[in-house]
């Protein structure tokens, strides 16, 4: 046990009795050898092992404990002690009492002056380094109960967190779809700005879907389910057939970042929206493709561009395709339309960090 100028044999056996008796691992290792020269019961806890077979030896010279287990850090702690008058403190996880179960222990480290112990002299604990005759004071409690309960409330409170994030988004998506349903009411009473209506009401159910999407899920939208959602608000808004469907290399497997959802959301519902008007009454389709490094969707109308179209040419502006332009990331999205025989196909292909594979 660790030796302490006493005022007389009653109040060493005191200091010895209360040593052995705190939940604590406390040991002192002798410097520059960093051999073990006291340790209390409790030690053998920390270490895994009998306190006789650690006694009188330098880490490196227990064979009873594997090299890679202990050894490093414990000397590395013992040496950056010795040189920080502040101390080090570590927490380490040991091999619990029951095979399988991990310990958690807060570990701290400070040196001491052996001869100042034994009366000799000034303590030298707080200079820099440590000079001959001292010693390393290591004192590990265990925290596993604690860290668990930490471990225990923050896990409540994340849960607590992904329910008040889905119960926002419930209540938007059906504060937008009560908007959407009050500019359809308008659009009746007044017909002449129906179409105009129309188009709003499109975008604020694209926004919509998006946090209805999100309501029973937490992290990225799932990109085929958001087009399909999306597909089949447009095909209600204006009751007409959108085919649908997936291509390629697990298209599910695609998710759409929080701050990517919403601008994919409003360039599909533009996208779809266009083809229908431009379409005339020929059914419109809607495909979702997967490549190995991107994935694109497809929209095909029946129709024809216009002689020079350029779609460079195009602004960016508050509707239509300078909409489209305005919302895709720039940098890892990029869209195309062209003439596919008595078709045309617009294509937007998106690429990380627009979207992201799982997996």
């Amino acid at each position: 046990m660790i030796e302490m100028p006493l005022d007389g044999p009653g109040d060493a056996a005191v200091l010895r009795r209360v040593l052995e008796t705190v939940p604590l691992a406390i040991a002192v290792f002798e410097m520059p050898t960093r051999r073990l020269a006291q340790a209390n019961p409790r030690v053998e806890a920390f270490f895994g092992q009998p306190v006789s077979r650690l006694m009188g030896r330098e880490p490196a010279r227990w064979s009873s404990i594997p090299a890679d287990e202990v050894i490093p850090w414990l000397v590395d702690c013992l040496d950056l002690s010795a040189e920080s008058p502040p101390g080090v403190r570590r927490e380490v996880s040991r091999p619990g009492d029951i095979p399988g179960s991990t310990c958690v222990w807060d570990v701290r480290f400070v040196a001491i002056d052996a001869r100042a112990a034994a009366g000799g002299g000034p303590a030298a604990a707080g200079s820099p380094g440590t000079p001959p005759g001292s010693s390393i004071l290591m004192v590990a409690d265990e925290v596993t109960a604690l860290r668990l309960a930490e471990q225990e409330r923050f896990d409540a409170a994340i849960a607590q967190r992904g329910m008040l994030v889905q119960e926002v988004h419930h209540r938007i998506k059906n504060n937008l779809q009560g908007v959407a349903g009050l500019l359809q009411q308008t659009g009746v009473r007044f017909p002449e700005i129906a179409p105009v209506l129309t188009e709003a009401v499109g975008q604020l159910q694209a926004i919509a879907n998006v946090y209805g999407l999100q309501v029973g899920s937490s992290g990225p939208v799932h990109l085929l389910e958001l087009i399909q959602s999306v597909t089949a608000s447009v095909q209600r808004t204006f009751s007409r057939e959108i085919g649908f469907e997936a291509q390629g290399d697990q298209p599910g497997r695609w998710r759409l970042p929080e701050m990517e959802s919403i601008p994919v959301a409003l360039t599909v519902n533009e996208l779809l929206t266009n083809a229908i008007k431009h379409g005339g009454d020929a059914s419109v389709a809607c495909r979702v493709v997967a490549g190995e490094n991107e994935v694109a969707i497809e929209i095909l109308n029946r129709g024809r561009l216009r002689e020079g179209f350029d779609l460079a040419q195009v602004g960016a502006g508050a509707s239509g395709l300078g909409l489209v332009r305005a919302l895709l990331p720039r940098r890892s999205a990029d869209l195309r339309i062209e003439q596919a025989g008595d078709m045309v196909r617009t294509r937007v292909g998106l690429r990380p960090p627009a979207v992201r594979r799982d997996g």
